[in-house]
Order: structure tokens, then C-alpha cells, then sequence
């Protein structure tokens, strides 16, 4: 008899998850950019035991899909496109705004439903893992399917403190049976709530573990940067909830009182930025320590080469960059968000700040740019990431309750 007919023939999931047998784990993923969600995704599926877990991801058909695809299967998933998954945004990062969205959103998730519907009884999995609470919509699909079924959601940002995020998270709490949050202050925003749930840090690649003092003259040297720069590096998304235009607009504004060797890096523009990010590229180019790189997939050479990660986030979520340099050895020089402060130990492994106070972000770049201080923070930053985001310690916890969900079911 094969898992299928197991589960068909019997509702006891006790059957289904008889030690030995590899697990179906069907993922649902949300976005066709490249970015944070897809990479952390990539990174789990990577890193599952084959021998135990099998990985399926279900992803939007869309032009220009094509890069999220090919990350999910050079990680070893297989991959399903279809054309009616889509999101279902309120939170901090896609806060679904205007009506045309909200009506979207609404408009589209019966069709979610019925698409995650039909994948669960075709494919049959052990476990459904939303990659984002936003694709609660799949969560009841697939307990339409098989109300037995576990679903796991994962919350990558905090869902909003308003009307249309009390839709998205009660959506979740009604349909979802374990959050999975990549911090503190993404699980407290589902709120109390009877559906269990637990932090596991997002991770880094192992290959980031190393010591990166070897060859940084020369990559230096490939990406203009002088010796005795100071850079401090952005790699986040060009966004307005990242705060980088008033970033840039803050270091202008204190040109003439920093220390001369600092200089700032913001990384990931298009070829033909409109709207925010041209308005980040004119306030680039009108300064004399900021400059700009494109959109970059390999970051260890650059942050290799680099001094201090930064993310001056104005809306609440987490940052793959901080934790990705503190991973290389480089501090973090974050904004005063709580998502963010679980990212360092302020004042060993890096430094925090206020965007409205000038004098205060000041501080913090005198500080950094003494290589003493830096280097020391940059030591206990590896050591920090090492602990915290090193992705052996974390995707046992993921396959630990990838275990206990599918032998004892919902």
C-alpha cells in the first residue's frame, strides 16, 4: 500500500507517519522576485535530510518566475507553477493598502483555495508549509482536502495592528495549525492565540562561516573602494519601508562632521529604477560619500569586502543582510525596530539608532569607523550568528517538527 492509499483508505495519520517512510512536504511560496522569502526557503529545502523528507513547492506562474524557479530546484525541490496562487497581503512589509489590492486579495482567494485543494488531493503530502501567512488561503484549501492534514504557516514579517491585518491574522488562526516565525516580534503580532507556535531564526549558509580577511584588498580594489574606507554596506530591497532614502538624506546631511573615511554602499538597483528608487539614485548621486551597485546575487564577495552591514528599516521586519554579514564577521548598524534589535546585541555585536536623530546616527558611525571597535564587534558578531542563524541548529528544529506534526497530526 503506498501513502496514498494510506491516507485515503484510513484517517488514523498515525499510518501515514510510520517511521522510514519519506515525507511529502508540499511548500506553498508566494512572490516570482528574487529576495529574502525565497532564499530562506531555498536554503531549508537544501538542507532537508532526503532520506526522511521529500520537498514540493507550489509557486505563482507569472512572467518573469524564472529565478525563484531555478533557486528552487538547484535546491532540490520539485516545482509546481500555477497560475492561481496568489497572496494575500496585511502585513509590515506588503501592507495591501489601496482597495484596487484589498479587492484583489479578496477576488483572489477562493482561487487559492480551490488550486491548493485540488494540489493536496493529487499530491497527497504529509505536511503543507506556507512560506508566508499571507498564503493562508492554501491552509484551507488543503484542509479541504484532507482535514487532517497539518499546516504550517511561517511568519516573515509582523501582520499589521489594523482592520484589514485583523482579516489576514484571524484567516490564519481559523486555518493554520503551527506558526513557524523568524523572530519574537513576528509571532507576538499574530497575537494570543490557541494555535501553537515558536521562533526559528531564518539561517545562513554555512559557506559564509569563514574568515574573510583573505583576498579583501582585491575585491576591494574590483568595487573602487579605497583602504582606507570605512563602507558601510546596504543590501536590502529599494523600498520605502527600508528607509533608505532618508538614509542617504541623513548621511548628506552630516557630511561635513563625518569621519572621512566613511563611505556608503547601497546595493540592489534595476537597470531602470522609477519612482523611489530613481528618487534614491538622485540623492545618491548627489553625494559625495554614497554610491550605488546593482542588484547582487552572490553577496559574499561584497560583503567580504565590506566593513559594517547596514539596515535602516522604517517599518519593522527582519534583515537577511544584518545577519548575513555578522555570519562574515561584520557588525550591523540597525534602526531601533524590534525585529532588528533581535538581529544584534546592541553595543557588542553591532550598534542601533534612531532615524529622527542625527546626532545620535552620527555617534554610532564615529564609533564604527574606529577599527578597533569594529573589529571586536565584527568577532562577537560571528559568534552571535554562529549560535543564532547557523542553519544545521535551525533546520533541526524545522525537521523536528516536521516529525512531530505528521505522527500526531492536527
Amino acid at each position: 500500500m503506498n501513502m496514498s492509499d494510506a491516507r485515503s483508505r484510513n484517517p488514523d495519520r498515525s499510518i501515514v507517519a510510520t517511521p522510514g517512510m519519506v515525507k511529502k512536504i508540499l511548500f506553498f511560496h508566494h512572490a516570482t522576485a528574487l529576495g529574502g522569502a525565497p532564499k530562506s526557503l531555498a536554503l531549508l529545502i537544501k538542507s532537508l535530510d532526503r532520506k526522511e523528507f521529500s520537498p514540493i513547492v507550489a509557486m505563482p506562474l507569472r512572467p518573469g518566475n524564472s529565478g525563484v524557479r531555478q533557486l528552487f530546484e538547484d535546491a532540490g525541490a520539485e516545482v509546481i507553477e500555477e497560475r492561481d496562487i496568489r497572496p494575500f497581503h496585511g502585513s509590515t512589509v506588503a501592507p495591501c493598502k489601496d482597495v484596487k489590492s484589498r479587492i484583489h486579495a479578496i477576488l483572489s482567494f477562493p482561487l487559492l483555495v480551490r488550486c491548493a485543494r485540488k494540489l493536496v488531493r493529487d499530491i497527497r503530502p504529509d505536511i503543507v508549509h506556507l512560506n508566508s501567512t499571507c498564503m493562508v488561503a492554501a491552509a484551507k484549501g488543503a484542509h479541504d482536502a484532507d482535514p487532517l492534514i497539518p499546516v504550517i504557516a511561517h511568519v516573515r514579517e509582523p501582520i499589521l495592528h489594523n482592520w484589514w491585518g485583523n482579516i489576514l491574522r484571524n484567516l490564519n488562526k481559523n486555518h493554520v495549525d503551527y506558526f513557524v516565525a523568524i523572530d519574537k516580534a513576528g509571532l507576538d503580532s499574530i497575537g494570543g492565540s490557541a494555535t501553537p507556535g515558536s521562533v526559528v531564526y531564518n539561517s545562513v549558509d554555512s559557506n559564509l562561516f569563514r574568515t574573510p580577511d583573505e583576498g579583501v584588498a582585491e575585491l576591494r580594489r574590483k568595487f573602487g573602494w579605497g583602504d582606507g574606507d570605512v563602507i558601510f554596506l546596504s543590501l536590502s530591497r529599494i523600498a520605502e519601508s527600508n528607509g533608505i532614502l532618508p538614509f542617504v538624506q541623513a548621511v548628506n546631511s552630516l557630511e561635513a562632521n563625518l569621519p572621512e573615511c566613511a563611505r556608503f554602499v547601497f546595493a540592489g538597483f534595476g537597470k531602470n529604477e522609477e519612482g523611489y528608487g530613481k528618487a534614491v539614485l538622485e540623492a545618491i548621486n548627489a553625494s559625495r560619500r554614497c554610491s550605488a551597485m546593482p542588484f547582487i546575487d552572490d553577496i559574499a564577495p561584497v560583503l567580504t569586502a565590506s566593513d559594517v552591514v547596514i539596515a535602516p528599516f522604517l517599518t519593522s521586519h527582519s534583515a537577511r543582510c544584518i545577519f548575513e554579514g555578522a555570519s562574515a564577521g561584520r557588525p550591523g548598524l540597525v534602526t531601533r525596530l524590534p525585529n532588528l534589535l533581535e538581529l544584534i546585541e546592541d553595543g557588542r555585536t553591532g550598534l542601533s539608532f534612531e532615524m529622527s536623530s542625527s546626532a545620535g546616527l552620527l555617534e554610532t558611525i564615529e564609533k564604527l569607523c574606529r577599527r578597533d571597535t569594529r573589529l571586536d564587534m565584527g568577532r562577537s558578531a560571528r559568534q552571535f550568528a554562529m549560535a543564532r542563524f547557523h542553519i544545521d541548529q535551525n533546520v533541526a528544529a524545522i525537521q523536528k517538527l516536521y516529525r512531530d506534526l505528521s505522527e500526531s497530526g492536527r
